[in-house]
């Protein structure tokens, strides 16, 4: 990637040889530009979270990665990907802004990262608490360029990515309730929003923008929000913000490369089915026309839940789905 600041490209090169001291006047040098003009800049690194090291006739030295979501780091560890990565301060939202991405032309496979939202969306009109410093807040750009009945996987198949990246980075074993929110200890720790942009011409998906927040440095909580939220700290987890979301981005490609989330592929539907803490439990399926009480069966190869009610077995693609145990359910 190229950097555009002088913030970028000196915390780039720290981030290259982190553990190495980098003289001031080799790294004036190899920017092309003044000693003052390095110095400054190192400055406002401290002063955005960067711990440094620096001595006379030493130079710099990076002492440790900052937990921050910014293009050098999430480069540090996403480690050459050629799709497009676009970090931001903050946004309304990440997906909003993929929404315009996609008016003014972008790649396949783009990421939005932001460091907070001010305007961040969830399910069923409700907003999703986005503060700086603690969470991840990114959108997947995917074009399928196909209908919309072979899409009906494409949030289960983002979840099976959340939970692996978790697992991965943490040790956790996050799990997935239908049909979208990520469980640790009964409680949510990141949630799933997937906004389509069809084409004009022959009615296909051009885009899917697939939103993702990860609760993953919060302490506490609101009040209202302490039965039903956790993050990945509050869990056990330790893992800078930017390891994770690589991490989740790698997770994300390589099963949107695959190509079987289209077709219903046994093995996605057998991950979604180990991961799942639906199935199995009583649930309140609540629609416009009013709640029902069953059990929780099955996942379908369209992605519907089967729940079994007292009049038998329905598919249920829609609506919000109660678990007994989770999210302040009893």
């Amino acid at each position: 990637m190229e950097y555009t600041t002088i913030e970028e490209k000196l915390a780039a090169l720290l981030l290259a040889n982190q553990g190495s001291y980098l003289s001031g006047e080799a790294i004036s040098r190899g920017l092309g530009v003044t000693r003052s003009t390095v110095w400054k800049g190192m400055d406002r690194l401290r002063q955005a979270g960067w711990e440094l090291e620096s001595g006379t006739n030493r130079g710099y030295r990076l002492f440790r990665v900052p937990d921050l979501v910014t293009a050098p780091v999430m480069d540090h560890f996403l480690g050459g990907r050629e799709a497009p990565l676009y970090t931001y301060e903050e946004l309304d939202s990440t997906i909003t802004q993929g929404q315009r991405l996609v008016l003014e032309g972008v790649e396949d496979r783009a990421v939005i990262l932001a460091e907070r939202q001010t305007m961040g969306a969830g399910r069923m009109g409700r907003s999703f608490l986005s503060p700086g410093g603690v969470g991840i807040y990114l959108s997947y750009l995917l074009a399928p360029r196909c209908g919309g009945e072979k899409l009906s996987l494409l949030t289960s198949c983002a979840g099976l990515a959340v939970c692996g990246a978790i697992a991965a980075c943490t040790g956790l074993s996050p799990r997935i309730k239908w049909p979208n929110d990520i469980i640790l200890e009964g409680k949510k720790v990141c949630g799933i929003l997937t906004r389509l942009v069809s084409d004009g011409e022959d009615g296909s998906i051009g885009w899917a923008i697939i939103g993702i927040g990860i609760n993953v440095a919060q302490e506490r909580f609101p009040e209202e929000l302490r039965d039903k939220a956790i993050s990945v700290r509050m869990a056990g987890g330790s893992v800078l913000r930017a390891e994770l979301a690589a991490e989740l981005v790698r997770q994300l490609d390589s099963i949107f490369d695959a190509g079987g989330w289209q077709e219903g592929d046994p093995a996605i539907l057998a991950d979604l089915r180990r991961l799942s803490c639906t199935l199995g439990q009583r649930v309140v399926v609540s629609a416009p026309q009013g709640s029902r009480q069953g059990e929780a069966v099955d996942i379908a190869p369209d992605g519907s839940l089967l729940v079994r009610f007292d009049g038998g077995m329905e598919a249920i693609s829609s609506g919000e789905v109660s678990v007994r145990g989770l999210l302040g359910y009893t």
